[in-house]
């Protein structure tokens, strides 16, 4: 038995990401270098919902809901406290680019024929169906990573997170691959709760903003730095 088999390559959660911001809270956008929107040239995408940035009555509307969820959320944060749970609420941490995290939030940046636009739609929450997850795996035997999903018998609802159930057999795929050799790199992004955002860049210029678990965040990031 070889190493591969041994050691499958681990896999991690992940999905475009979501603004943080009030302007563009729960929203993404996909631009080309010219920060024109690209969604409707990308092969194959099902049509989503045009991007656009919340004017000052909407970002008055979503500090409001903020203030009431959290309001809502903080007797279970000292129910779990007094049991012993984690109970903290995810920070965000400072901005690093206004441009992209608060005027704007493209989760893809690329012009056409470059590596970010062969992503598939399924990263996409707005787009995928609630019980399809999809993971991130970099095999270092192979020198790929890979996007793969499979259908969660128990993600039934926007409320639970990464699902909880069983695979549905037979429903594994894998989506996209791509030689590691054509990632320049990957970044956290601070301005993102708990820091659980992070960039791929590709050699040719073009990137994607992906999010994950924090801890998730850090070793994918770990894995797609090249070495000294």
């Amino acid at each position: 038995m070889d190493d591969r088999q041994q050691k499958e390559p681990e896999r991690y959660k992940v999905e475009f990401a979501s603004g943080t911001a009030a302007s563009v809270q729960k929203r993404r956008s996909f631009r080309d270098r010219d920060r024109n929107d690209i969604e409707v040239d990308l092969p194959g995408w099902p049509a989503g919902k045009p991007f656009k940035v919340r004017g000052f009555l909407g970002k008055v509307g979503r500090h409001a809901l903020n203030v009431v969820t959290a309001l809502l959320m903080l007797p279970l944060h000292i129910l779990a406290d007094a049991l012993g749970g984690y109970s903290a609420p995810d920070k965000r941490g400072p901005l690093d680019d206004r441009a992209n995290e608060v005027d704007d939030f493209p989760v893809m940046w690329a012009d056409k024929g470059e590596a970010a636009r062969t992503l598939p739609w399924q990263l996409d929450p707005a787009r995928r169906p609630l019980h399809v997850v999809t993971e991130l795996e970099v095999d270092e035997a192979d020198g790929l990573v890979r996007i793969t999903t499979y259908k969660d018998t128990a993600r039934g609802n926007r409320f639970i997170e990464w699902g909880g159930g069983e695979k549905v057999p037979g429903s594994e795929a894998v989506l996209w691959s791509m030689p590691l050799k054509e990632i320049a790199g990957a970044e956290i992004k601070r301005f993102s709760m708990a820091e659980s955002d992070f960039t791929i860049s590709f050699r040719d210029g073009s990137w994607v903003r992906l999010e994950t678990s924090a801890h998730c965040a850090e070793e994918v990031v770990s894995l797609l730095t090249p070495g000294p």
